[in-house]
């Protein structure tokens, strides 16, 4: 299941959009989610590392690939870092930094994420949720 979402438009402080309840977003697993951004849509990885909840653009900086394009994965084996699946390009999950050689220092886009006792949402002033018809 994918959630669309607008992020080009400012938003209320306090609008924000469901991801899923906490206990299904365990340490090292992921959900994906389709958005629109800047007119686009693209895809966002919403994850759990050490017990934070972190979202980025499911975008390699290297090249423009989905980071799960060729598995269904976003972390590497040791489960530290994020690893891009077409060309081994690996990220600091808390930061988005890449500290691979070829791109070391090129970031992610991160994406505004809050969990509180009712789950995980996307909470970020670019966000604004699709109007349901």
């Amino acid at each position: 299941m994918y959630l669309k979402i607008f992020v080009d438009m400012p938003i209320s402080i306090d609008e924000r959009i469901w991801v899923c309840p906490s206990e299904q977003l365990v340490n090292g697993s992921y959900r994906r989610l389709d958005i629109f951004y800047a007119g686009d849509l693209i895809s966002v990885v919403v994850f759990r590392y050490r017990g934070q909840c972190l979202a980025y653009r499911n975008l390699c900086v290297h090249m423009p690939r989905q980071l799960d394009c060729e598995k269904d994965m976003i972390f590497d084996a040791t489960g530290q870092y994020l690893r891009c699946s077409m060309h081994g390009i690996v990220y600091d999950p808390v930061t988005g930094a890449s500290v691979s050689t070829i791109c070391n220092g090129e970031k992610l886009t991160s994406i505004g994420i809050k969990e509180d006792q009712d789950g995980v949402w996307i909470k970020d002033r670019r966000v604004k949720s699709l109007a349901v018809t």
